[in-house]
């Protein structure tokens, strides 16, 4: 666990370095698939003019294309033209005379006009509609695409490329010719427990938008206002109209909205309402449907419509069946997966009878090929289905079923507080999936995308990055792996973790950001730290586990606390002289990392000063660093509480007031303790809340049914409000350990009449 001292100018030195090398086009995300800048670099001023063809170019092209100037500080005037599109020397000679011969940006839709080049997608002629090229030359620069769809991805690059140069108002000659290597490049928003504000998820899908990822996966769960399922519905939920406002802004930025519904399994926010407990595969478990009982299809059937009803325009929907550990297996299914062959073949009649349903509707249809499902399964799926779980060994099987393709990976898991963007551990570490994990979400996500593409044994027709925020973490700490797992999506070739890191760093926080690649070094350490630096005992707070992948069972869920300070015997004030209740190699840890928190923490700061865009990701990053910044805080006032009481000990017998004092001061950095935890919390609240809706137990005439999942140990579930993220300090004993020490305190004041004290410590309290 100890970690070699790494000082503040080690860790930046990578960004600086990359900074002072940095080349034109090397902040574009995703990278192009032709890149052809020169070093000529030309001056665009205000004396330039936007050229549109009103008849084709979308308003929301334009807009983003005038916003975008906007914000890197240049406003150009536009000039509509009603002419459709012509040959070079003239369009250049109108365009002349229509601005008075100023320079332009001309923005061109023309069908058939980017011809586009090797890709892994076969639906060529979808990839041909987001296609454009950017040329760049003195006195005009042109974008040009077959479809509206190419012109915004086209403008998203240009002004990527001018955010580069943007106080010089520069760019580069030259031009770039790009389209995407699979057509859907989605990403997974997980709102189960918790829900943004209208104006957080719109911003949320136009900045998704500018990374050319367009597909976008809402998971809602209760926050969503189902009519046909009221006792679900959470405090703060989504109306339909709010769905479809939502759903219709997506698509104006060439964004499909995407429907998201567990079933049968992940489903605990609906089975542990009473209304709903006759549908449980085992009565006295919340986490899976029964796929037999008719009520469930019908349950699923009305939900799922309502959401399809109320995204009009939408593509695609999702089917999550992943972890339908128990399929078949209870008495009231075993009979039906016997005639048919098996669990897997249960699941997959399941799954065909829902997913018809959906496609019906119109709907193209992704699902989880996986466990319980076999390779001998794959047959009993509608080969309507897109299967969103790349698996090599029956990839080929899909293929020959007609089933096309996604390659699924994650930009976090089950991590707590932050990504594991750059491990704390240096040492491999396999998982269970193969992948390596000692290298990070960036490069696993580039290496699992890369390698699936290469195998060349699926259809496929995109990818799709998960962020579950199941830990509790803020899903704003995804967009390192959303950005640059899509970008693996548009362009797979030559991709290196580090490149496509660094043009994070700068597409996302523009040129003038500082060492942002420091920060999420430092917070990734600091929140696997976070983890690690407590111990694990079976949980006396939470209800037992009945269950996992591999059979049922109860046993105590997993929590975590740390060995109990020291008290004081009565009388003498002897405590255990070894009774730290952080080890030497932790609280080594600890030390070492406080100054680094404090130098990410100032980075921070730094950059929201520079920043144009990104205020709030900023913010958000702040109380990650607050938050990891307080566990190291509360290790170390652990030890030095520890280090008060041994020297109240040695001054007991010839200085009982030294003594005392000291005991004093022991429980005042307790004290100091409890007014830091509830800072953190206050100041994580704040900034979280400005773009989330209360989480609370009520509101709008409905109430939050708090009830854990049976399978699956969810920490925001612990509680109704934020305080899950202390949950562990909450239930650490020190109320007991304040209690007791100031019994003996006062018994030992007392014998050598001196002040007596009664304060309480009111721990649990952080409000």
């Amino acid at each position: 666990m100890l970690i070699p001292s790494r000082t503040p100018a080690q860790d930046t030195a990578p960004s600086l370095a990359a900074a002072k090398n940095r080349k034109a086009g090397s902040g574009l995300l995703p990278i192009p698939q032709q890149l052809k800048l020169t070093d000529h670099l030309f001056t665009i001023g205000k004396n330039w003019t936007i050229v549109a063809n009103r008849s084709s170019v979308t308003e929301k092209g334009m807009t983003s294309l005038q916003q975008g100037l906007k914000e890197a500080g240049l406003a150009l005037k536009v000039v509509q033209t009603k002419r459709p599109a012509e040959k070079p020397g003239k369009n250049r000679q109108a365009d002349s005379h229509a601005t008075g011969g100023s320079p332009t940006i001309r923005l061109v839709i023309q069908e058939g006009s980017v011809a586009i080049g090797p890709s892994v997608d076969t639906n060529r002629a979808a990839l041909a509609r987001q296609a454009y090229r950017l040329s760049l030359k003195p006195q005009q620069i042109t974008i040009t695409a077959n479809a509206s769809q190419g012109l915004y991805y086209g403008i998203q690059t240009f002004l990527q490329l001018f955010r580069e140069q943007a106080a010089k108002r520069q760019l580069p000659e030259g031009e770039i010719t790009d389209w995407p290597t699979v057509e859907t490049r989605m990403i997974y928003w997980d709102d189960a427990h918790h829900l943004e504000k209208m104006s957080a998820l719109k911003r949320i899908i136009r900045q998704a938008s500018t990374y050319k990822i367009n597909a976008f996966a809402l998971k809602l769960e209760g926050h969503f206002n189902y009519k046909s399922a009221p006792a679900i519905v959470e405090p703060y939920a989504l109306s339909p109209q709010e769905y479809q406002e939502l759903t219709d802004f997506a698509k104006a930025h060439y964004v499909d909205l995407v429907p998201f519904l567990d079933a049968p399994a992940h489903v605990s926010f609906i089975l542990k309402h009473p209304e709903y407990r006759k549908l449980r595969l085992i009565n006295d478990i919340n986490y899976q449907f029964s796929v037999t009982n008719p009520g469930t299809f019908a349950l699923l059937d009305a939900m799922f419509s309502e959401l399809i009803n109320n995204s009009k325009g939408s593509k695609y929907i999702l089917l999550s069946n992943d972890e339908a550990y128990y399929t078949g297996k209870a008495p009231s299914e075993k009979p039906m997966a016997d005639s048919l062959g098996g669990n897997g073949r249960l699941l997959a009649w399941f799954i065909k009878k829902l997913a018809d349903r959906l496609h019906e509707q119109g709907r193209t249809v992704l699902f989880w090929g996986e466990f319980p499902l076999r390779k001998e399964d794959i047959t009993a799926l509608p080969s309507h289905l897109v299967n969103g779980v790349y698996n090599k060994a029956v990839a080929a099987a899909y293929k020959d079923h007609g089933i096309r393709q996604f390659v699924y990976t994650a930009t976090q898991g089950a991590e707590p507080i932050f990504p594991n963007y750059y491990p704390l551990h240096t040492k491999t570490t396999i998982m269970a999936d193969g992948s390596d994990r000692s290298s990070g979400r960036v490069a696993d996500m580039t290496k699992e995308i890369s390698t699936a593409f290469a195998d060349n044994l699926s259809s496929f027709m995109g990818v799709v990055i998960a962020g579950w925020a199941d830990a509790g973490l803020h899903p704003e700490t995804f967009w390192l792996g959303y950005a640059t797992g899509t970008a693996a999506g548009w362009n797979n070739k030559s991709l290196s973790a580090a490149d496509v890191s660094a043009r994070f760093m700068t597409s996302f926080y523009g040129p003038s950001q500082k060492d942002m690649d420091s920060v999420y070094r430092v917070l990734s350490v600091q929140a696997e730290f976070h983890t690690a630096s407590w111990d694990w005992i079976e949980s006396p707070w939470r209800s037992p586990i009945k269950g996992n992948s591999d059979s049922l069972f109860v046993q105590p869920e997993k929590d975590q606390t740390l060995p109990l300070l020291p008290v004081p015997h009565s009388g003498t004030l002897a405590i255990d002289t070894r009774a730290y209740p952080v080890n030497a190699e932790r609280i080594a840890t600890a030390r070492a990392f406080l100054p680094r928190n404090t130098y990410a923490l100032q980075l921070i700061r730094d950059n929201k000063s520079r920043a144009v865009t990104q205020l709030y990701n900023l913010e958000v990053l702040e109380s990650v660093a607050a938050i990891c910044g307080q566990n190291l805080r509360m290790l170390v006032s652990l030890n030095q509480v520890t280090d008060r009481l041994k020297e109240a000990s040695s001054a007991a017998a010839a200085n009982p007031a030294q003594a005392v004092r000291q005991l004093d001061a022991a429980m005042d950095m307790v004290r100091q303790l409890k007014k830091q935890r509830d800072s953190t919390l206050a100041l994580v609240t704040e900034i979280w809340s400005k773009e989330w809706h209360p989480v609370v137990e009520k509101a709008n005439g409905r109430t939050f049914l708090q009830q854990v999942d049976d399978i699956k140990d969810h920490q925001p579930v612990r509680t109704t409000d934020l305080s899950y993220l202390i949950y562990r300090e909450l239930h650490y004993p020190l109320e007991q350990w304040w209690n007791d020490v100031m019994k003996v305190r006062n018994e030992f004041a007392q014998r050598h009449q001196l002040p007596l004290v009664n304060k309480p410590l009111d721990w649990q309290r952080y409000k």
